[in-house]
């Protein structure tokens, strides 16, 4: 009786742990950070640059030039 019920109580045991209900567990995908432009450059932080924070440097110089592009923009319009 003793040989029967060993390998019976294995047998469910790895059933059980085989059968886990709980569900796995899925990455939550992140927003990109910083302008479009400079998504190709933040993706080299995988490969040891300093990726994002180059691309910092560059969404700033980006955006002070939008800034002073819509400035040039609203002088040219209320000087005609």
């Amino acid at each position: 009786m003793r040989h029967i019920l060993t390998p019976v109580f294995i047998a469910s045991s790895l059933l059980f742990a085989a059968c886990d209900r709980t569900p796995p567990v899925t990455p939550i995908a992140q927003e990109p950070q910083g302008r479009e432009e400079t998504q190709g450059i933040r993706k080299t932080d995988s490969i040891g640059y300093a990726g994002s924070a180059i691309a910092d440097k560059v969404d700033g110089a980006l955006n002070a030039n939008d800034n002073q592009k819509a400035k040039t923009d609203q002088a040219l319009q209320n000087a005609e």
